[in-house]
């Protein structure tokens, strides 16, 4: 009878175990269950010039707005926009930012790219691109824009962004463009060496490079584009490809670039009570931030730092004005229009 209780008493031990694991098994596979599923980032590439005019790719990725939408960019640095376009519209980058110019437009009229978002706009007050003067033909009378009818003028490529604001400043000022010698010089470092030299009288140069002329002592600013002829002047882009197939994407990419332009827009686009720029909220972080990733000392960048607008507007009367510029030069299709260019399902259109 002994040896039967102890019998009874063992498999009744043996069945409270078992119970016991499988409560510990049901539990953990409850616990599996409520766990959220962790996906996968989508990997990106964007592509752009290594310059601080994509300086809210550099914050989204650094401040990790693009982590935390979800998607893992690489950035390829790329020389011009001809080759920032060219590797969107192959799918080799899904997103670029870079000047508008000839070469884009057309690419956008062939369906090879859209924009979907502002970039860097020549804006009142901000010091972007500069028209530069070689000392000597300042000397001679060079002194401000209206004067350029019968000068020579160094710019990148025909078709730059820099081409079309001089045929804007032509019609400005009420001179004629063809009045203008345009010598393409194919880099931004052989207009500066044709300015300080004096092959050419004048050139559009970024800020840092323009500023680097007048202290040497071989040239003058005259004017800022900003304040003579504000433009849209560079985008975000993406293929029609990647706004048809991956359009959640898309979203994701264009809120994380919204959220960086309004950090830059507070650090680096509040103006105090004078009506003067003051170092906002983050400033420091986020210079940091675009002087490593550009390689350019802080104190230049501080004098030059470019204008995006706070909600990433597209302004898209400039770039209508800009295509009928093209048009006028012989540089597009004459039948291009704005809306090949443009998807305005992203962002704002308009000023604001």
């Amino acid at each position: 009878m002994a040896r039967m209780k102890e019998i009874v008493c063992v498999k009744r031990d043996r069945f409270r175990s078992v119970q016991s694991i499988l409560r510990g098994l049901l539990a953990a596979a409850l616990l599996l269950c409520a766990a959220p599923v962790v996906q996968a980032a989508d990997k990106i590439v964007a592509a752009g010039n290594r310059l601080s005019a994509i300086a809210p790719l550099y914050i989204a990725i650094e401040k990790g707005l693009f982590a935390a939408d979800g998607l893992e960019v690489s950035l390829v640095h790329l020389t011009s926009a001809t080759e920032i376009g060219a590797g969107i519209a192959s799918g080799s980058a899904q997103f670029g930012m870079t000047a508008f110019s000839a070469g884009i437009y057309t690419l956008a009229g062939k369906g090879g790219l859209k924009v979907i978002g502002g970039g860097y706009e020549e804006y009142p007050g901000f010091h972007g691109v500069a028209l530069v003067v070689n000392k000597s033909a300042y000397d001679r009378g060079l002194k401000k824009p209206s004067d350029l009818a019968g000068r020579k003028v160094a710019i990148t490529t025909v078709g730059s962004g820099s081409h079309n604001q001089l045929a804007r400043l032509a019609r400005k000022y009420g001179f004629r463009f063809e009045d203008i010698q345009i010598v393409p010089l194919q880099t931004l470092a052989n207009e500066v060496s044709a300015v300080k030299g004096g092959q050419v009288d004048v050139s559009p140069l970024p800020a840092t490079l323009a500023q680097q002329v007048e202290d040497s002592g071989a040239g003058k600013i005259i004017a800022w584009m900003g304040d003579e002829v504000p433009t849209q002047f560079g985008g975000l882009f993406a293929s029609p490809a990647t706004i048809a197939n991956n359009r959640n994407v898309v979203v994701r990419f264009v809120r994380a670039y919204g959220r960086a332009i309004d950090l830059y827009d507070r650090a680096f686009q509040q103006k105090g009570p004078d009506g003067k720029l003051i170092k906002g909220e983050g400033y420091d972080d986020l210079i940091k931030i675009i002087a490593e990733r550009t390689g350019e000392a802080r104190a230049s960048l501080e004098s030059a730092l470019p204008y995006f607008n706070p909600e990433a507007r597209l302004q898209v009367d400039d770039i209508a004005e800009q295509i009928e510029g093209y048009k006028s030069l012989r540089l597009v299709d004459q039948s291009l229009r704005v809306d090949a260019v443009v998807d305005r399902s992203f962002v704002p259109s308009g000023k604001k």
